[in-house]
């Protein structure tokens, strides 16, 4: 069927219509007329394969990658780099009108590089006759695709490739595993490896081995949950420093870290600013981690309380904190069990601050603060369908949309990055 693609929807698929049904259409392009067949059909909505691009649309451009298309990491290759951000926003703003009602404001828009930008890639690998084959899974599989090199991957990770695939077939893995590299901001790399690696032990000290890595971690669960530690895996890592500048945390690479090292500190940055984190203000954040918006806020002055689940994570924010002589409150907990901790229960903060995972805040988080007497949030978002959902509770209780921005953090990707503030 011959379609022309109207606009981009969310996970990046082009759609347009015929007859009064709407064809999604993968790895197409605003303005493109083009081939497609159908692979899934429902009512009004048909899921459809691109079979050839018969008109490119005005921000069609040539990928750059030889995998791109086969490859599941990326999905906007094919469209000007300068013209994501915007498209975003368009995709970004479809999302909000259609699941919580909401027509939003212009987004302030924060970019950065739209390459060689990612400073962790999870690599997947596979035993095979003897050998060990690793790369990415394709898309919407589990077939492999094997690389050597990623044109959005930092280049300190793509040096490394050659010596990690090397490193993979000496390992003695029994299933299938993953290998994360990591990149610090001095190019240092350490090294996550998970799943059946065989004795981890022997995994970590081969991975330690490789020139330019600083150290490995590895597990495997069919042998325990305990990690074997090689050298030092720990790697620097950039955030907001306040007035323009920087400073630098050490983190565990088995924790959580952004994947876009050099935007994180602007992204940081917009969050203490929307947050108006300054001297006296009273900060709730959830889901802290190793306090890469916990530092920043507390340089600025705030009172933080801290909220995070992964204990290792805190006692890292902790330390962080110490190596400044900045103070903060640091509790364990899960966000969801906020008002069954008389602590938190009890406090009266200026702002909440909450960078939760893709899944979002989730009913009963939101629930409770929509409960509590605030006045202010801020939420960082990296799913625009639950930021949707967690908003339509707090805009249902009394809030209002203050201020929003879009901060691309993965330029070839769907992925979407979304700060907003909301007052009541």
């Amino acid at each position: 069927m011959r379609i022309r693609i109207e606009k981009l929807v969310h996970q990046g698929m082009g759609i347009g219509r015929i007859d009064g049904h709407v064809w999604l259409v993968p790895l197409s392009a605003p303005g493109d007329l083009v081939e497609a067949s159908p692979v899934r059909q429902r009512p009004g909505l048909v899921e459809a394969r691109l079979d050839a691009i018969l008109e490119p649309g005005p921000d069609r451009v040539e990928p750059v990658c030889p995998v791109y298309g086969r490859c599941g990491g990326c999905h906007l290759q094919h469209i000007a780099c300068d013209r994501q951000p915007a498209l975003k926003v368009d995709v970004l703003r479809d999302v909000m009108r259609r699941i919580a009602k909401i027509d939003l404001p212009q987004p302030i828009i924060v970019t950065g590089r739209p390459w060689s930008y990612r400073c962790r890639v999870e690599l997947h690998g596979i035993p095979k006759n003897g050998g060990t084959r690793i790369g990415f899974f394709a898309r919407h599989s589990r077939d492999m695709v094997e690389i050597d090199r990623c044109p959005i991957a930092d280049d300190a990770l793509n040096a490394v490739v050659p010596a990690l695939r090397e490193a993979a077939s000496r390992m003695r893995a029994t299933s299938p595993f993953t290998i994360e590299p990591v990149a610090g901001e001095d190019g240092q790399l350490g090294i996550v490896a998970r799943g059946g690696i065989g004795d981890p032990v022997f995994a970590a000290r081969i991975l330690a081995d490789m020139p330019g890595i600083r150290g490995a971690a590895a597990t495997n669960p069919s042998r325990g949950h305990r990690w074997a530690v090689e050298g030092n895996p720990e790697v620097s890592f950039p955030t907001d420093g306040g007035n323009g500048g920087l400073t630098t945390l050490v983190l565990d690479p088995r924790g959580f870290t952004q994947a876009n090292r050099r935007l994180n500190p602007a992204l940081a940055a917009t969050i203490r600013e929307f947050a108006l984190a300054g001297p006296g203000i009273k900060v709730l954040e959830l889901f802290a981690g190793a306090g890469n918006l916990t530092i920043p806020m507390a340089l600025a002055g705030a009172d933080v309380t801290a909220v995070e689940l992964n204990r290792e994570a805190l006692l890292r924010a902790g330390e962080e904190l110490k190596a400044r002589g900045l103070n903060a409150i640091l509790k364990t907990a899960r966000v969801e069990e906020l008002s069954a901790d008389p602590d938190l229960a009890s406090l009266v903060p200026d702002v909440v601050v909450a960078d939760p995972p893709r899944t979002g805040l989730g009913p009963v988080a939101a629930h409770a603060l929509a409960r509590m007497p605030l006045s202010h949030v801020v939420i960082c978002s990296c799913e625009p369908s639950t930021l949707a959902r967690d908003l339509t509770v707090l805009m249902d209780s009394g809030f209002r949309l203050d201020r929003i921005a879009l901060v691309d953090m993965f330029p070839q990707t769907f992925h979407i990055e979304t700060v907003v503030s909301l007052v009541r």
